[in-house]
């Protein structure tokens, strides 16, 4: 799943911490930060969701991937739903469809991620600056 928000600049404030502190150290700090903020997102993300809480299986199925494109360029963590079909359910609800074109939690998934779009850059500003980069 993608949030949609887009940092900008971000690879060349990596580029930068690399070349002073080396590859493996930013790989390392930029990892640990992306998983802090992501968990810490995530609390905020199943708050947001309470507005599917029939069962709170879909609530309880909100999960955080693993830090990918460490390698390619810039590291990315996603926060969507893990096993199971709920996601499935979200989608509709998400999205709308034919019978019901705004359904009970109608872009709560977009309005979160809009909403959140700076605060999670200076939450992994935060991070980084705890892990030792000013």
């Amino acid at each position: 799943m993608s949030s949609g928000a887009e940092l900008k600049g971000f690879d060349d404030v990596l580029r930068n911490l690399e070349m002073h502190l080396g590859d493996a150290k930013v790989k390392r700090a930029t990892s640990r930060a992306l998983k802090a903020t992501a968990n810490e997102t995530l609390e905020e993300f199943k708050g947001a969701l309470e507005v599917f809480k029939d069962t709170g299986e879909t609530i309880e199925s909100a999960t955080t991937g693993r830090v990918t494109g460490l390698p390619v360029g810039v590291p990315v963590i996603k926060i969507g739903f893990g096993e199971g079909s709920r996601w499935r359910l979200v989608h509709l609800n998400e999205f709308g469809y034919g019978k019901n074109p705004h359904p009970r939690g109608f872009g709560v998934i977009r309005r979160f991620s809009e909403s959140n779009a700076q605060k999670y850059k200076y939450r992994i500003a935060n991070h980084l600056k705890i892990e030792g980069f000013r």
